[in-house]
């Protein structure tokens, strides 16, 4: 089955409330005006999150952005722009919700 734009839509719509989907716009508003790379980083992320009380973990996970943490320290991986990488944050040992977010961007990029 293609993914059509309103299959993405209405499953984007479903996976993430309102505050989330939120975050993720402002996120990519914040890396367009601010990165050369026009993609969020961690800080952004971290910024992003704080500012919309929502978890950094997943709103980083949709961009490509995987953290991992020991409750002592955060290890972020960057599978988007590293992709070599990737290796350091294996699924499972991400969230659900992390898998979910990830899951929807790459599905959306590919």
């Amino acid at each position: 089955m293609d993914l059509t734009p309103e299959l993405a839509r209405n499953g984007y719509l479903a996976l993430f409330d309102d505050r989330t989907r939120d975050a993720h716009l402002a996120a990519l508003i914040d890396a367009r005006i601010n990165e050369p790379s026009r993609w969020p980083t961690v800080a952004i992320v971290r910024k992003i999150a704080r500012l919309f009380e929502v978890p950094a973990a997943e709103l980083g996970a949709f961009f490509g952005l995987l953290c991992q943490s020991d409750g002592k320290r955060e290890v972020w991986v960057d599978v988007v722009r590293s992709p070599e990488a990737a290796w350091l944050a294996p699924a499972e040992h991400l969230s659900r919700r992390q898998l979910v977010a990830l899951g929807m961007m790459r599905s959306l990029v590919a």
